[in-house]
């Protein structure tokens, strides 16, 4: 199974592991209207453009569940304290060593692969020589990378370790695996994408799983929920598992739960106009959005608020997993907040990963994100976000592989985004959205490109739960090469969906 059909099935089990752990699970949906607002809803084909209003029920002060829903203890507790009332460091290492041996092994013995072949000799020539740029394709650079950086993560998530400390260890477990893992150079493409990707897929899978494992829970159901768990967070569950804790019987960690939060699970179908190298085509598509927190009110610490979604396509699309997006609060503080209006800004993170036939692109990114919120009547609000953005290490698909022998170019640059969103009470929206990137290229076709997205998408609520929506947006990619010909092209877009909302 391949890395993204196999990150199809977790998307699957997350959406089904989360519908059925969340805070308010079971529950009467409260307004649309009182949802938060995530901080970077998708970048590109995505929730930024057609994201229904999702239903979300509010915690209490102290964190704990709403009634009908028991976090704490219902029997006798077992002996001893769950993780982690302190950090672990050398069960952290070790775990970070396996993952650093066991791919090598793979590679070496059973793939029969030249570049694992190691010796003092190649390790001396990559501390001498440095890093390069790779030649490995997209969906490994862009997409397995990154996975592969949040186990790295997760070592130290699950041994104790707050967020910036296991942060560390994604940076040094992927050094480790470039300068000694493989006898060629060190790619510096990989090297910050498996960190900085890894880092954001690490804490959203580590706070999911913690959603879903309840160590309050007996039987058929604690085995689920701790299998569940597992496979959406490995290195979490397997903590877990040496630590016997799952089966362990005692209270759930403070802060289990955010705030608020909600998700959606949308299937539709979706036309594609001719464009540059694409021939019109349609197909089907499901896409599972998540909000955590709200990006109004949590300020604590980073990922107290963020939006993950992903998407995958039908057979009109090589990739089943064609988009991810996962945008993050590092650092929140409210600017002002009036009876009418609330104005907030946050330094957020952002990963991003499109693999569509119109278009692949992605990378890791950082931006100051400026959400307002107006209060118009009792039935109308209205919500805009306007976000610069730093593009660190970007990817855009290209027409010249004759230096690199990639399809695709390596390279920094900007961004904006910018959205409108008018919301009813009843949970009907519309908004506008645009993006603009620039990215300039560091290694590959030299040149610059620049992509920019605009649309509209409305939102209409059928019964309870249930909704219908439609997008339409406007795909443009111009790129400009110091030594071919440049690139344009603009690629139409429609959508219509039916969407399930969750607590």
């Amino acid at each position: 199974m391949s890395t993204a059909r196999g990150f199809g099935a977790l998307i699957a089990l997350a959406a089904a592991c989360l519908a059925t752990a969340g805070p308010s699970f079971g529950q009467e949906a409260v307004r649309a209207v009182d949802r938060p607002d995530g901080l970077g809803v998708g970048a590109y084909p995505s929730p930024l453009l057609d994201t229904p209003p999702l239903a979300l029920r509010p915690l209490d002060a102290s964190g704990a569940a709403p009634p009908g829903l028991e976090t704490g203890l219902p029997g006798p507790q077992d002996d001893g304290a769950f993780c982690c009332d302190r950090r672990h460091f050398w069960p952290a290492i070790g775990e970070v060593g396996i993952l650093l041996v066991v791919p090598w092994y793979f590679n070496r013995h059973v793939a029969d692969d030249s570049t694992a072949v190691l010796s003092g000799d190649s390790w001396k020539r990559n501390i001498i020589e440095g890093m390069e740029w790779d030649r490995d394709a997209f969906k490994t650079n862009m997409w397995a990378h990154p996975y592969h950086g949040s186990t790295y993560f997760n070592s130290a998530r699950g041994n104790g370790y707050d967020f910036w400390q296991s942060a560390a260890f994604s940076w040094g477990g992927s050094f480790l695996w470039e300068t000694f893992g493989e006898n060629n150079r060190p790619a510096i493409n990989d090297w910050m994408s498996t960190a900085l990707g890894g880092i954001a897929l690490g804490e959203t899978l580590h706070r999911f799983s913690v959603m879903i494992w309840d160590n309050s829970a007996t039987g058929f159901g604690r085995t689920m929920r701790e299998l569940g768990g597992f496979l959406v967070n490995p290195m979490g569950g397997f903590n877990r598992l040496v630590r016997g804790e799952w089966t362990k019987m005692g209270p759930n960690a403070e802060g289990r739960f955010p705030t608020t939060s909600a998700g959606a699970l949308r299937a539709g179908y979706r036309w594609i106009g001719e464009g540059g190298r694409s021939e019109p085509s349609s197909g089907g598509f499901v896409s599972f959005d998540y909000l955590y927190g709200d990006a109004f009110k949590d300020f604590g610490s980073p990922f107290d608020a963020f939006e993950f979604t992903a998407q995958l396509y039908g057979n009109n699309e090589v990739q089943r997993l064609g988009l991810a997006h996962l945008s993050a609060s590092l650092y929140g503080t409210e600017l002002k907040r009036t009876e009418k209006a609330d104005h907030v800004f946050h330094f957020a993170q952002h990963f991003d990963y499109v693999n569509i036939q119109t278009l692949e692109t992605g990378g890791s990114s950082l931006s100051a994100t400026f959400l307002s919120r107006w209060t118009l009547s009792d039935r109308w609000k209205l919500v805009t976000r306007f976000e610069p953005s730093a593009l660190l290490i970007w990817g855009v698909d290209s027409e010249f592989s004759d230096f690199t022998q990639r399809d695709y170019d390596f390279g920094s640059g900007a961004g904006l985004r910018a959205h409108v969103d008018l919301r009813n009470s009843s949970g009907a929206n519309v908004g506008l959205s645009y993006l603009l990137l620039w990215q300039h290229t560091l290694n590959g076709a030299i040149g610059d490109h620049v992509l920019q997205l605009g649309g509209i998408q409305a939102f209409v609520p059928i019964y309870r739960k249930l909704g219908l929506g439609a997008t339409g947006f406007l795909n443009v990619r111009d790129s400009y090469y110091r030594d071919y010909p440049d690139v344009f092209r603009r690629n139409p877009e429609v959508r219509a969906y039916a969407a399930w909302s969750f607590e």
